[in-house]
């Protein structure tokens, strides 16, 4: 099945310490066992599908072909289901020093709750051609995991479209490993019960991209990682450069509603500013840079009363 499904079904493959020989390195123990508590695991072999259905056991002597009968249902059961979530996942491998350095990069094209909902970060290694003792046959082990690098789960921030959250980090190739089919796998999953992935990505670390809009800054160090700027320009100083800064702070302070500049650069607060802070309170219509610019008064509230303490501002020029 993942032959025939590459680019929508994604799998880790843990090995039992109690069923590994002890010449083999596929077994993890203490995250296995860490892995297998989250879904109550007992009986093996154990399959969970998106975090919250199961099988349990197989066929006799590596007849595993009956299974696909049995797993093809659950897959296009799930394959359909829409998801708020989108990964991305950039970085660099660098041969010389056996190492890699990964960007995780969440983002949202709908509103969804940020509570439990985590972000995971594995290591796996592909196309392993093992001995299966239990049967007596070679076999491709598949994604077979090495290394759980986020075990707790890091903290998925985001819940409104169009936010993004980026995560981090590196790891270490080892000599043991077949770096051709080496591949992190990157999933947002809830942690509360039932245990829901919404969304799973998986990248070669011989594809990745270290500097995706090549500009010649590295992902990591680009403050608009998706939009060619190689002068790295940001005007206001907010991390986030001029050619992906919807606002610049500069010029988006209280009252300047519209977001309009004098020739220097210097925000103007006028009559402009207070029709369109009323046409907003009138429509309930705004965009991200009015956001934390029309409460004059300071309340907490956006109502006529901010109109009114900003045509005091504008009266009395005191903007």
């Amino acid at each position: 099945m993942l032959d025939e499904f590459p680019e929508t079904l994604v799998n880790i493959e843990w090995h039992s310490p109690s069923y590994t020989p002890g010449g083999s390195d596929f077994d993890l123990p203490s995250l296995y066992s860490q892995r297998g508590n989250m879904y109550g695991v007992g009986g093996i072999p154990h399959s969970q599908w998106q975090g919250v259905e199961n099988t349990v056991g197989g066929y006799p002597n590596a007849n595993w072909s009956p299974m696909y009968n049995a797993f093809l249902p659950i897959y296009n059961s799930f394959v359909g289901n829409s998801t708020p979530y989108d990964i991305t996942i950039n970085g660099f491998y660098n041969t010389d020093e056996n190492e890699v350095s990964y960007e995780v990069t969440v983002s949202m094209d709908e509103d969804m709750s940020s509570t439990q909902q985590k972000v995971d970060i594995f290591v796996v290694e592909d196309n392993i051609w093992s001995y299966w003792g239990a049967v007596g046959q070679y076999h491709n082990a598949r994604n077979v995991a090495r290394d759980w690098i986020t075990n707790d789960g890091l903290g998925l921030d985001i819940s409104l479209s169009g936010e993004t959250q980026m995560f981090t980090g590196s790891f270490d190739v080892s000599s043991a490993w077949d770096s051709e089919n080496v591949q992190i796998i990157a999933v947002v999953q809830n942690y509360s019960t039932p245990k829901q992935v919404y969304q799973v990505a998986q990248v070669n670390i011989n594809d990745m991209d270290p500097d995706v809009d090549d500009d010649g800054i590295m992902n990591g160090d680009d403050n608009c990682m998706n939009t060619y700027n190689p002068y790295q320009s940001d005007v206001d100083g907010d991390g986030v450069g001029d050619a992906c800064d919807e606002c610049n702070d500069i010029v988006y302070v209280l009252g300047n509603i519209n977001g309009d500049a004098d020739i220097s650069g210097d925000p103007i607060v006028d009559i402009y500013d207070i029709l369109t802070l009323s046409d907003v309170i009138g429509s309930g219509e705004t965009n991200p840079c009015m956001e934390g610019i029309m409460n004059i008064n300071g309340d907490g509230s956006v109502n006529a009363v901010d109109v009114w303490f900003l045509i005091q501002i504008v009266i009395n020029g005191t903007n």
